[in-house]
């Protein structure tokens, strides 16, 4: 779960220069995601990335993950916890990968043309029996700020009617607008979160080494490479060196 917190770093880093005090948007989207979810049947969370809060609607799909059909709720949190805990481990992973990839992906096309793109992937989850079973999941912005900073994020889930996934989670960004798929085999948009000197050190300490090792085999100071290992951890926001690596690994950093 870690992997979130990256993300989060990002998008709060991102945000802060959003207007706060944008209500009338705000319930006109409400409105409008209401309304989806009541056509759709399905699950959807609208994140406020500029206030941290979520809200989530629950149509006839919820009762799979154990939730009351119209039920409305509002999270203190731009991350749906709850329903997180019925995602098989592996898949929840790979789909945190593929929303970090999709966040740096968003980043480098115009603000114009951030609003046509969105995630799919196919991943586990348990249902009210504990079994788990293939559900599909999307992820879309819905409104920028002025600035072109993204500020809603909509997740929609539903029952997945397709086959499992060839490979992993069948990840891919695609283009609304246009219909162009992307499927998302590796994180080319994340290659780049690390320096140079983070990766040398990171793979330092996959090796095994400690930090005054590390400085040795460096020829820097032991200050400079825990100066190092800080910086790391809090670009990849993991709480400790083996989760780095393992995102880093995932993200084709190492």
């Amino acid at each position: 779960m870690d992997i979130i917190d990256k993300l989060e770093d990002q998008i709060f880093s991102e945000s802060n220069s959003l207007d706060k005090n944008i209500d009338s948007d705000i319930s006109r989207t409400l409105e409008q995601v209401k309304e989806f979810v009541h056509i759709d049947n399905s699950l959807a969370v609208l994140s406020d990335l500029a206030n941290n809060i979520s809200y989530v609607w629950v149509g006839a799909f919820g009762r799979y993950l154990g939730m009351k059909e119209g039920e409305h709720s509002i999270i203190d949190s731009i991350w749906e916890e709850d329903i997180y805990k019925r995602i098989h481990p592996d898949d929840l992973f790979e789909r945190h990968l593929l929303e970090l990839e999709f966040y740096n992906f968003l980043k480098q096309q115009p603000a114009s043309e951030r609003l046509h793109y969105a995630t799919r992937c196919k991943i586990r989850a348990q249902d009210d029996q504990g079994d788990y079973h293939y559900i599909i999941h999307q992820s879309s912005f819905i409104r920028i700020g002025d600035d072109g900073a993204l500020w809603l994020a909509l997740c929609v889930y539903n029952y997945c009617f397709e086959e499992a996934p060839s490979l992993h989670i069948d990840g891919m960004i695609v283009n609304k607008k246009s219909g162009a798929i992307l499927p998302v085999s590796c994180y080319d948009n994340c290659s780049d979160l690390l320096s140079s000197r983070e990766i040398e050190i990171l793979v330092q300490v996959k090796k095994g080494l400690l930090s005054k090792e590390i400085a040795s085999v460096l020829h820097i100071s032991v200050n400079t490479v825990n100066r190092h290992r800080q910086n790391i951890i809090k670009k990849l926001n993991v709480s400790n060196s083996m989760e780095a690596i393992r995102v880093a690994n995932a993200l084709g950093i190492l």
